[in-house]
């Protein structure tokens, strides 16, 4: 039996104050990956509320925190579906610039602000509503499912990859489907074939023992301008100058660039949401936003008042493409830095990266997914790999999974500043999604 969608908003009508308390009750739950705070105890309660919809559940030890494997239905003649997502959460940073508690849900103008509200605790809950309303409707459910729910995404994930080489023939599956980012900022929501691999370097520049007077600056060196003369050297305007870093990037195929011209305008929106214009219109502004890798700097530190600075440090944060590897890059950024022959620099890799990763644009999915979010949203955009990260690459790259994912959060949602927020329409949105995408993947 079908599942109209006013079947399904009257569903969510109906049972509106509990589908908001399941999802505020998790989002109550601190689960900050960077400290632990919490993180034990959100899994647990996560655990719990999986077990009373009927999910067999698994906490596995994984470090450094743990992972949920939840399984339901075991029908050889339906597919598999494998949904993922993340409890964990960034930390709340500057208390001063909420508007409320970050971890007490404040509902203003119809958007629930909050830590997590959107990443990723609003997809999360929305899948497991979706099991609930077949439940509750007494609908059986289409497919077999599978899920992975991890502790330590905001962390690179760390403990993750090593599990899913060891278990990989138990969490086999037809299709990985998860929901984790805002939409596009023309306000349609994104079916992502791929995500961005990123890798964390700090690179640091010691030139004396300690600060010394600014008085002394034209005889004594600066870390801070020895700092920004090997920045300079590592990236003038768009392009990186490390030797090789383009090497191996797998170009863009002719179905993927047809997919980017047929994108919207998007500039004037990001000019409206940050007060910032492009340095790209027109075409190439998704060429460079989701076929082009990153170098960006993430912050720089250095000095005191009055000093010159003895230290200098600076992190890298670079998100790269398919065809680019994590490791072979930041021995590129090692190699060419070792190049200049200065022991006052120093350069290291941060805990966790992330593989870039790619589902092509023929899988046989696609056309589902499309059909399901045309119906709910109206309107979609494909990238055919999203501008950020995400551990992607761990269904295509290691259990050899197709993977697609659909971003619905709002376009502005900020996720990991202040105020987080996410529209309570657009969490309904969600939940219409998933009971919609299991449907047609039950009868594919």
């Amino acid at each position: 039996m079908e599942n109209s969608l006013a079947e399904i908003q009257r569903y969510m009508t109906e049972n509106r104050s509990s589908l908001l308390e399941d999802w505020f009750s998790l989002i109550r739950h601190k689960s900050i990956s960077a400290t632990g705070e919490g993180v034990e105890e959100c899994c647990d309660w996560l655990k719990h509320r999986m077990e009373t919809l009927g999910i067999q559940v698994a906490k596995e030890p994984v470090k450094p925190y743990p992972l949920l494997i939840g399984r339901l239905g075991q029908d050889p003649g339906k597919k598999t579906v494998l949904i993922y997502a993340h409890y964990d959460v960034k930390p709340a940073g500057d208390l001063h610039k909420w508007h409320s508690d970050p971890f007490e849900p404040m509902i203003r103008e119809g958007k629930v602000f909050a830590r997590g509200s959107a990443d990723n605790k609003s997809p999360l809950m929305a899948h497991l509503e979706a099991v609930r309303y077949y439940q509750e409707t007494e609908r059986p459910l289409p497919v077999n499912l599978l899920f992975v729910f991890e502790g330590c995404e905001e962390e690179g994930s760390t403990g993750l990859p090593g599990f899913l080489l060891e278990h990989k023939k138990e969490l086999q599956a037809d299709l990985v489907f998860f929901s984790d980012g805002p939409k596009d900022p023309s306000n349609r929501p994104i079916i992502a074939l791929g995500a961005k691999g990123d890798l964390n370097i700090r690179i640091t520049v010691k030139t004396m023992d300690r600060n010394v007077h600014a008085r002394y600056a034209p005889v004594l060196p600066s870390a801070a301008w020895k700092l920004v003369e090997i920045l300079h050297g590592l990236k003038q305007g768009d392009r990186v100058l490390v030797p090789g870093f383009y090497d191996g990037i797998i170009p863009l195929s002719r179905e993927e660039k047809l997919i980017l011209e047929q994108l919207p305008d998007s500039e004037e929106a990001l000019n409206r949401m940050y007060g910032a214009k492009s340095r790209h219109y027109g075409k190439a502004f998704y060429q460079h936003l989701l076929g082009e890798p990153t170098f960006n700097i993430c912050w720089l530190k250095s000095g005191a008042n009055g000093v010159i600075p003895a230290e200098a440090e600076a992190l890298l944060d670079i998100r790269l493409v398919p065809g680019q590897k994590p490791l072979e890059i930041f021995q590129k950024v090692k190699d060419y830095l070792a190049s200049l022959d200065d022991p006052a620099v120093t350069v290291s890799l941060e805990d966790g990266y992330l593989e870039p990763s790619k589902t092509t644009v023929d899988t046989p999915f696609l056309p589902s997914i499309e059909k399901v979010t045309q119906e709910i949203y109206g309107s979609y955009v494909i990238y055919p790999c999203r501008p950020s990260s995400a551990p992607d690459y761990l269904w295509t790259n290691i259990l050899g999974l197709p993977a697609i994912q659909v971003r619905w959060s709002d376009a502005d949602s900020d996720n990991h500043a202040p105020n987080e927020h996410l529209s309570i329409d657009e969490y309904f949105k969600g939940i219409a999604l998933t009971i919609k995408v299991l449907e047609i993947l039950g009868k594919d």
